[in-house]
């Protein structure tokens, strides 16, 4: 008698964890089935522009850095040179340079250049001393004097 109680109870108790399982199961299908509608979006140009980026994360979206402009600043870091670069907008952008070209920053100083890009590992490190680590950067690797002042 106490082994059929115990059996019983046993089939109960299995039954019940069953049940509970299905039951957060069911939940989770019904969410996939019957999803909340949501409200409805307009597209606008900011949309327009999100949904032309690629969808591989691992690939940076794409900026225009400027082909030509006037070199206001240049400093040699730890892992590139860093140039201030006055587009014709009056815009400045700080890009990333080869050190060959922080070497040449009296011939380039306030002149208005044109910026050839290459891409180029750089270290990825916390520091300059090496990790292992490397990234892709588009760096300037040759400038062209335009004009001696802008």
């Amino acid at each position: 008698m106490k082994k059929l109680i115990s059996i019983t109870a046993l089939i109960i108790f299995s039954l019940g964890i069953v049940s509970c399982e299905n039951s957060q199961t069911n939940t989770s299908k019904e969410t996939q089935i019957n999803p909340t509608p949501s409200a409805k979006i307009e597209p606008t140009k900011e949309t327009s522009i999100t949904t032309q980026l690629p969808t591989d994360t691992s690939q940076k979206p794409v900026t225009k850095q400027p082909e030509i402009g006037t070199i206001k600043e240049m400093v040699n870091g730890d892992i590139m040179c860093y140039v201030t670069l006055v587009d014709e907008k009056g815009i400045e952008h700080n890009v990333g340079a080869l050190f060959e070209i922080c070497a040449e920053q009296a011939t380039f100083l306030n002149k208005k250049v044109r910026a050839f890009y290459e891409i180029h590992s750089v270290n990825d490190c916390e520091s300059a001393e090496p990790c292992g680590k490397s990234r892709e950067e588009s760096l300037i690797a040759k400038l062209e004097i335009l004009s001696e002042k802008s």
